[in-house]
């Protein structure tokens, strides 16, 4: 019995020799029984070793013969780690680039596609609208006001007529009352139109209805310039003249919206409105001696030269458009 506990004594001390053998070299290999270092596993958390030649195709193969510990390995797995994890913040930097590259795409297209827009619509207008360029002449006062702090003035061969000198002589009634009055013509010659072409008309339930068409409005702008110039003339032979030379801007303003209104409209004027319109010019362009006097003149041929104008242009639009299309 003696000897059989000494064998067993050195049979554990072997084993325990053995396996700190086994933790002090830098390679560590399990040992397994014969035929067993490859071993499969089943799927199932309780699991049995089976020898790797009768494993069955629902069992995972694993090798633990090969496992390398060494510092080499472990510097190669950590490497493989960082270079992942550098990938991943990689790709996540790619997909951020790509989503502010696709952002500033969509913000430049709708960009292109306002200003599209709005250079179209500018086209559309500056076509269909292009006879109240005259109308930029009205900012004129308001700029020299602001900027200059002076009034606004017209060139010296067109400056507006002082009729200071009339208004102190003794008979500036019997000259300023004609000359202002002479500004119905275009209130007469307006109301006309619009009645001739039907700007307004009784309704069914005995209301005053407008009819807004491009016919219609030609007396709409003959009556506007009427106004202004009453106006501005008003102020001229009556009020300040600094005033005067400001509102000079405002009715040639509208007074050439109108002519350009008329040209879009009537096209060209007929032969009887062209000689009405040069004698109109002449007396618009003689401002000394007699001004009063030739500038009434010129608001009664000016407002005929309209009304013939009109006429003579509905008569040709007639007879190669439709009714109704114009």
């Amino acid at each position: 019995m003696a000897i059989k506990n000494q064998i067993t004594v050195v049979s554990v001390l072997l084993i325990l020799l053995q396996t700190v053998n086994s933790f002090s070299t830098p390679h560590v290999r399990r040992i397994l029984p014969a035929g067993l270092d490859k071993c499969t596993l089943p799927d199932s958390d309780s699991f049995r070793i089976r020898p790797s030649g009768i494993a069955t195709s629902h069992h995972r193969r694993y090798d633990f013969t090969t496992k390398d510990l060494s510092p080499s390995s472990s510097s190669s797995s950590l490497q493989v780690m960082t270079t992942g994890r550098i990938s991943g913040r990689s790709r996540v930097a790619t997909k951020s680039r790509d989503a502010t590259s696709t952002s500033l795409d969509r913000s430049l297209q709708a960009i292109y596609i306002m200003l599209a827009s709005l250079t179209s619509s500018i086209t559309q207008s500056i076509r269909k609208y292009w006879w109240c360029f005259p109308m930029v002449l009205a900012m004129v006062p308001p700029y020299c006001a602001i900027v200059k702090g002076t009034y606004a003035s017209m060139p010296d061969w067109w400056s507006v007529v002082n009729m200071d000198h009339i208004a102190a002589s003794d008979n500036a009634n019997w000259i300023i009352a004609p000359f202002l009055g002479s500004n119905i013509a275009y209130l007469m010659s307006g109301l006309y139109l619009m009645n001739r072409f039907r700007f307004f008309q009784r309704s069914k339930s005995g209301g005053l209805e407008f009819r807004p068409t491009r016919f219609s409005m030609l007396g709409v702008w003959v009556s506007v310039a009427g106004l202004i110039s009453t106006i501005f003339h008003s102020v001229q032979a009556l009020g300040s003249y600094g005033l005067a030379k400001n509102l000079c801007f405002l009715d040639h303003a509208v007074a050439g919206s109108a002519i350009l209104y008329f040209f879009d409209t009537c096209g060209l004027p007929s032969k009887m409105a062209s000689l009405i319109g040069a004698l109109a010019m002449v007396t618009l362009v003689i401002s000394t001696p007699g001004y009063a006097w030739f500038h009434s003149s010129w608001h009664y041929l000016s407002a005929a030269t309209a009304t013939r104008w009109a006429l003579d242009g509905h008569i040709r639009l007639s007879r190669s458009l439709p009714s109704g299309n114009w």
